[in-house]
């Protein structure tokens, strides 16, 4: 009997001590590392943090710390990590952000946003210009504003290549011959974009002529006030 509980105490304390060298020693490290999903992810930042998994110990992955750091990158939406200690792999699953539309901030960077408003990244030659940005992110308004402008810029941009949007209370857009349009809340500037698409392909069918205009005025529903030179 006593022998026997020799034995066991023998092959739990190798156990131990086994497990420990696999747990906090150096060989059980991460084989192999894959991320799926990633498209719109920086190069630089995919490598770094593959780097900083891949020399861990698998045993002792900190898999929240994994995920805060792919989350902490605004292309990032949500991540899930999948551990395989037996064959020491390691799979990331990436939900990114989808960009939406573009715009320029207040302090002059052109970025672009998704759905949520979230700011994504550079970009170049947004229509949407002197929108507010707090603490990375956009108002959902100028995000559905500047989506319906990638939507309408092929037909608009020729017409009206900018929108100012520094009052948000009142989208203003300039041609660059001169007129001005008073679009209205940034948050109608969707169902504004219909009735100026309208307005330019009347111009161009003869049906109105806009260079005789300084002023259109869009501010009040079903109203479109057109002023002279």
């Amino acid at each position: 009997m006593i022998r026997r509980l020799r034995g066991l105490s023998l092959g739990l304390a190798i156990f131990l001590v086994a497990l420990a060298v696999l747990r906090w020693g150096g060989w059980w490290r991460v084989a192999e590392v894959r991320v799926l999903g990633a498209h719109h992810l920086p190069s630089e930042s995919l490598a770094e943090l593959t780097q900083i998994v891949s020399s861990a110990n698998i045993l002792r992955l900190d898999l929240r710390g994994i995920r805060d750091r792919f989350i902490a990158d605004p292309w990032v939406k949500d991540v899930r990590v999948c551990c395989h200690p037996l064959s020491r792999k390691v799979i990331i699953y990436v939900s990114e952000r989808e960009p939406v539309g573009r715009v320029e901030t207040e302090g002059g960077s052109a970025v672009w946003v998704d759905a949520e408003g979230v700011v994504l990244g550079p970009a170049d030659a947004p229509m949407l210009t002197g929108v507010r940005e707090r603490e990375g992110r956009v108002s959902p308004q100028a995000a559905q504003a500047a989506q319906a402008l990638e939507r309408a810029k092929s037909e608009l941009s020729p017409f009206l290549p900018r929108f100012d949007a520094s009052d948000p209370d009142c989208v203003i857009a300039r041609s660059d011959e001169g007129l001005v349009v008073l679009c209205g809340p940034i948050g109608r500037l969707p169902h504004t974009l219909a009735i100026l698409k309208k307005l330019w392909e009347e111009h161009q069918a003869g049906l109105i002529d806009l260079s005789a205009y300084s002023e259109v005025d869009l501010r009040w529903e079903g109203q479109i006030i057109l002023k002279p030179r």
